[in-house]
């Protein structure tokens, strides 16, 4: 793509309404603060929008809110609207502390805060509802779309979401299913050249099935030489878990098939949640510690913590740390003790009154004291705070394919299995489903959640052996 094109789906008119319905925002906002509070003249606060719109318009763009094939949805706009007025404000809060500066009216901050997501969020909703309205623009490119009835019913639905706008002037069908009958089936695609040369098209759209046998080289070559813009949308495999992403390698375009969805910066949020909940927790176990180290001595001989070979992020071994609950040679007693597993199976070794465990091991298993020293893994970077339950090698070795997703990403000291009946689940299967959910929908919100589900059934002392 040359330079000048790399901005081809920006929408600067967004960007532009969005400026002022900030500066109108900002209007309404002093007039009700004035009514609140004496102000100066409203010229003297004008330095709070240089510094606040060129923030919160900054925020949008990298959120991709001025890329005209991001799809709108109502509760991704309110997140990302309130994201840039809670980060642009916070910025201009902590100026006004290092500058000292008492003269700017906090009411006024307040009273814009707000307005300004409440009304970007209506300015938003009033245009979408604009674009979808039933019309055609001669200005928008006339488009004929290649694909089968399907896409051609999918990619109308998916462009009332997004600001990109079309003339679709004509559709050419191909592959199986239902005809599409109405006045725009143009033809046939070994026609498209005449096709194209008797009806007035700026674009071709092919979205052509993966085993198409003419290919399509020939008709990207075609619009190539008549100077056609050719947009490509194809599903080359039948993907039930995996997110598309398209980015160029050089000057060569790359797909990418990505199951977990965290991206880079989504990872880096994630890391700092973990290393300041670490060392919190690392605090609280060398307290605790005080009382558990001489009750384990006590109570059975051995070493105060158990390490074992865990399989964590895509198969990498580490070493897994809990206080000892055992007793020395419960290792060596775990092939005896098979015929108890109450997962048949042996993707997973749990045994209710498992006659290893100790007075004191019971009591630590109970509380889940015992897996305090985990709060170390975790600031290795072994272990997340939340993810999924960490495998033995043993268990990892019976894992079929679908099972090996469970460490796509880090173990957690806790997690969805551990928070929606933990020891009460004895089909791996559901187990799988549970991490499987996590790891489709995490987000910041999800794993507060977790946390504060397991602290609450901690408390409880639920299903906790």
């Amino acid at each position: 793509m040359h330079r000048s094109n790399q901005f081809a789906y920006a929408n600067l008119v967004q960007v532009q309404i969005d400026v002022f319905f900030l500066l109108l925002s900002y209007g309404i906002a002093y007039f009700i603060a004035s009514q609140l509070t004496s102000l100066r003249a409203i010229t003297d606060y004008l330095w709070i929008l240089t510094i606040f719109i060129p923030l919160w318009i900054s925020i949008m763009a990298l959120r991709g809110m001025y890329h005209k094939l991001t799809f709108f949805y109502l509760d991704r706009v309110f997140r990302n609207i309130f994201m840039a007025t809670f980060v642009s404000g916070l910025c201009l809060v902590s100026l006004f502390y290092f500058i000292k500066d008492d003269s700017t009216s906090r009411i006024l901050m307040a009273v814009f805060m707000v307005l300004c997501v409440l009304i970007m969020l209506l300015e938003r909703g009033l245009l979408l509802l604009y674009n979808q309205r039933p019309s055609v623009n001669v200005n928008y490119p006339r488009i004929i779309l290649v694909c089968s009835r399907q896409t051609q019913l999918m990619f109308k639905r998916y462009l009332s979401r997004t600001q990109i706008r079309f003339n679709i002037v004509g559709v050419i069908q191909v592959g199986e299913g239902d005809r599409i009958s109405d006045d725009r089936n143009v033809g046939d695609l070994q026609d498209l050249a005449q096709i194209l040369k008797h009806e007035v098209v700026d674009e071709v759209v092919l979205a052509l099935p993966k085993d198409y046998e003419d290919g399509v080289d020939q008709y990207v070559r075609l619009c190539e030489k008549m100077g056609i813009t050719v947009h490509l949308i194809f599903k080359p495999y039948d993907l039930r878990l995996a997110h598309v992403q398209i980015s160029m390698f050089g000057p060569l375009p790359m797909l990418s098939f990505n199951t977990v969805n965290l991206n880079p910066y989504q990872s880096v949020v994630k890391r700092t949640m973990d290393i300041c909940g670490a060392i919190v927790g690392i605090a609280f176990t060398m307290v605790a510690a005080v009382g558990i180290i001489p009750a384990i001595l006590l109570d059975s001989r051995g070493p105060i913590i158990f390490k074992q070979i865990r399989v964590g992020l895509y198969g990498r071994k580490f070493d897994f740390y809990k206080f000892r609950t055992m007793s020395a040679d419960a290792e060596n007693m775990k092939e005896e003790l098979k015929a108890l597993n109450e997962h048949k199976d042996g993707l997973m070794f749990k045994i209710k009154d498992d006659p290893r465990v100790t007075r004191v091991g019971d009591f630590l298993r109970k509380t889940s004291l015992d897996e305090l020293p985990q709060f170390f893994n975790v600031l290795k970077g072994d272990m997340s705070l939340v993810g999924t339950r960490p495998p033995t090698l043993d268990e990892v070795k019976l894992y079929h394919v679908e099972h090996l997703r469970r460490i796509s990403i880090k173990p957690g000291l806790t997690g969805m299995w551990q928070v929606s009946g933990r020891s009460d689940i004895t089909d791996f299967e559901e187990v799988v489903a549970l991490d499987s959910y996590y790891i489709d929908n995490w987000s910041v919100w999800l794993d507060i959640s977790i946390l504060f589900k397991t602290i609450w059934q901690v408390w409880g002392r639920k299903s906790a052996y």
